[in-house]
């Protein structure tokens, strides 16, 4: 008689570790671009500055992309390089750094919120396509 194999405890973590981090890392990235836009008061100096947020925001998702195994994690990096993009063309004409700064925590919470909802539906969605 064959004995049944017992199933492997925590063969795949409950929510995946690498998104949530990868969030983090996004949210830390935006709200440094708000503090170092804080200071800078000629507008090339926001369009460099810009260029080179969204261009590091930029590689880093291209870098991420094939290892994000959550939707929910690839639209809010692709989010956050519009927002850094949009608030850094229109930051002279929208400089308040404490609004922004609460602005990327509520960005975050929204997509961690969503995060833990989404992740157990979009499991369940991709699990009844590949059957």
């Amino acid at each position: 008689m064959d004995a049944p194999v017992p199933p492997e405890p925590f063969a795949e973590p409950p929510l995946k570790r690498r998104d949530l981090l990868v969030g983090i890392g996004f949210s830390c990235v935006n709200a440094a671009a708000h503090l170092v836009w804080n200071p800078i008061t000629l507008y090339w100096q926001y369009v460099v500055t810009t260029l080179v947020f969204v261009s590091l925001l930029g590689f880093w998702l291209s870098k991420e992309w094939r290892r994000l195994d959550l939707f929910i994690t690839r639209f809010y990096c692709a989010a956050v390089i519009v927002d850094v993009f949009a608030e850094g063309l229109l930051q002279p004409w929208h400089h308040c750094t404490f609004d922004n700064l609460m602005c990327t925590g509520r960005m975050f919470l929204v997509f961690f919120v969503a995060w833990l909802l989404v992740y157990p539906l979009e499991r369940w969605w991709m699990g009844r396509k590949t059957a």
